[in-house]
């Protein structure tokens, strides 16, 4: 049991470095440029599926600190 929870949890690791390695470019392309507020509402609610990760995390706040003056209603500190 305990080595199936080991494998599981490297494999949770895994996909969060993939999501990173996939991430990384459309956040740096949508920090370049002024996006929508739709594609970059997409792009904030897709990082915040791995947010408990901290790479991931790191990016979704460098988006949000880009865009927090241009669509102010898109990012919302509760």
């Amino acid at each position: 049991m305990d080595e199936r929870i080991y494998q599981i949890a490297e494999q949770i690791v895994e996909i969060h470095q993939k999501a990173y390695e996939f991430y990384l470019p459309l956040v740096e392309d949508v920090y370049s440029r002024i996006v929508s507020e739709d594609e970059l509402s997409h792009l904030l609610e897709y990082l915040l599926d791995f947010a408990c990760d901290e790479k991931i995390l790191e990016l979704y706040k460098r988006v949000c600190r880009r865009y927090l003056y241009v669509y102010p209603g898109c990012i919302k500190f509760s």
